[in-house]
């Protein structure tokens, strides 16, 4: 009999040991004898069954089931010759229903290793192991880690030290022809400071409590996602999912870098959409119909139609929403960790993300020390540290928003420092860049300017703020690849629009 190395998803189709006079199902491995019937069988259904759930209905069964095979008719006579529902009732028979979380371990399980096989992991020796059926997903994590972590430490032992003066010219002309820079993104003068978005580097921002600095992330998030077609994994402890696709959606309605690509050019707030409120034509909001005594006359069906008909910001919202959906297929990954966030989990998420789905870019908001050790600010760093660690070893940028002290208040936006963050100072040490951001407020708008080229000038000139905007400045407190300014943004939270105006100086 011959050992099957990578495991058929229609071996899962029940999450049992299914045994059978023609093949059996042992320790997760499929051992196929000389008759293929069983396996035919299993692929065939399974396939089926998929397509079913996918684009048919959620209702699995003979009707449903039959109608689909009905659609084709070399299929419907593979489903007759392999018996049909018959086969199907068996399969089903197998199956515990006090057990579904079981199945659900083992799906997980088995979901992990074909993503590592996949990505070129060598599996087979795990799935031999005396003790395969013990194992659980986090138990296949750490088996690849300890090897991935094994060879790292091979490599580091025997590596030779090396003579620091040796190879500078081939370094330097390498640069003519790849130029050391990470990603670009939407900043120009943030991205010529930084360099880009760095692989193998960790990028911290703060911000006051309630300033946006989710909102800010999201911005940079939509940048690599939708404009560079980068994979890029969210992980969120304070926003909710919905929340954050509501500000990905205005984001990409709102600013220009995303108007140029889905070709529509206009303005919407994020309450607007949320409260579902579109206008007509004449600038009027459209409202579904009620009587004197404030009952609705108008069905949803009948609103939603139209509105459709009515408002063309609807139908532009529509086309935007149906763009990104296109655009974005597979490369944001966004998970809650607010239920845990410890060190372990973040670097399981990170890790898995990174070695499955081959994401280089992550996004964490908002960055806490490690739950097990609420208030203690040493615990804060080792959290960054650990950040720093995994973004250096795995060769990926680290981006994470941090919430600025309540102090913050009674500094200037431009004299903010590592001193107002909210849990410890010393994650300073560990990133590579570091901005803190605060809103200017309107009662000194007169001490500040920004500097900014002007093409009609020729050169860079001093322009005074407006007082109808809101002014943000970030404040460059760490970098590592050079020079330290404070930029000014003018800001529209509603639209998340984060414009990048000038250097920011007193007057």
């Amino acid at each position: 009999m011959e050992l099957i190395s990578n495991i058929p998803n229609e071996i899962l189709f029940v999450g049992a040991i299914y045994k059978h006079p023609d093949y059996l199902v042992e320790y997760g491995h499929y051992v196929k004898s000389k008759y293929d019937f069983a396996d035919e069988a299993t692929k065939f259904f399974y396939d089926a069954a998929l397509i079913i759930y996918e684009t048919r209905t959620q209702e699995f069964n003979k009707t449903s089931v039959l109608t689909f095979m009905a659609e084709d008719e070399s299929r419907l006579s593979q489903y007759k010759r392999l018996k049909g529902w018959s086969t199907i009732e068996y399969y089903m028979s197998l199956a515990n229903d006090d057990d579904i979380k079981g199945y659900f371990n083992i799906l997980k399980k088995y979901s992990l290793l074909r993503e590592y096989q996949r990505n070129g992991f060598n599996i087979e020796g795990i799935l031999k192991h005396r003790q395969f059926e013990m194992f659980g997903a986090q138990d296949i994590y750490k088996l690849i880690r300890g090897k991935a972590d094994k060879i790292n430490t091979v490599i580091i032992t025997n590596d030779d030290a090396e003579i620091l003066n040796n190879g500078l010219l081939p370094m330097v002309n390498e640069r003519l022809s790849v130029p050391d820079m990470g990603l670009p993104f939407q900043y120009p003068i943030m991205n010529d400071l930084f360099r880009g978005l760095k692989l193998g580097t960790v990028m911290f921002n703060g911000m006051p409590s309630n300033a946006g600095k989710t909102r800010y992330m999201m911005a940079i998030v939509a940048y690599v996602t939708l404009v560079q077609k980068q994979k890029a994994l969210l992980l969120l402890n304070e926003m909710d999912l919905e929340s954050v696709r509501y500000c990905l959606l205005v984001t990409a309605i709102n600013n220009p870098e995303f108007q140029e690509l889905h070709g529509h050019r206009f303005h919407k707030d994020e309450r607007e959409i949320t409260l579902g409120m579109y206008r007509d034509a004449n600038g009027n909001f459209i409202f579904r119909k009620q009587n004197e005594d404030g009952e609705y006359i108008e069905s949803i069906d009948e609103f939603t139609a139209r509105v459709y008909e009515e408002s063309e910001e609807y139908r532009n919202v529509l086309d935007v929403c149906q763009w990104i959906e296109n655009e974005s297929q597979g490369l944001i990954i966004a998970k809650d960790v607010s239920a845990d966030y410890s060190d372990k989990s973040l670097r399981f998420e990170i890790q898995k993300a990174a070695l499955t789905q081959g994401v280089k870019y992550v996004f964490y908001d908002t960055l806490k020390n490690d739950i097990a050790s609420i208030g203690e600010w040493a615990a804060f760093k080792v959290t960054a540290t650990e950040l720093e660690e995994i973004a250096k070893n795995l060769k990926i940028f680290i981006y994470g928003s941090i919430q600025l002290a309540e102090n913050a208040h009674e500094y200037l936006p431009d004299e903010l420092n590592s001193n107002n963050i909210a849990e410890s100072k010393m994650i300073k040490h560990v990133a590579w860049t570091m901005v803190l951001f605060k809103e200017i407020p309107k009662d000194k708008f007169a001490k500040y300017q920004y500097i900014s080229h002007d093409p009609e000038w020729g050169g860079d000139c001093a322009h005074r703020l407006n007082p109808d905007k809101r002014y943000y400045v970030g404040n460059i407190d760490k970098n590592r690849f050079g020079e330290k300014k404070k930029i000014m943004f003018e800001v529209n939270l509603n639209q998340n629009i984060w414009r990048e105006v000038g250097v920011c100086t007193r007057k």
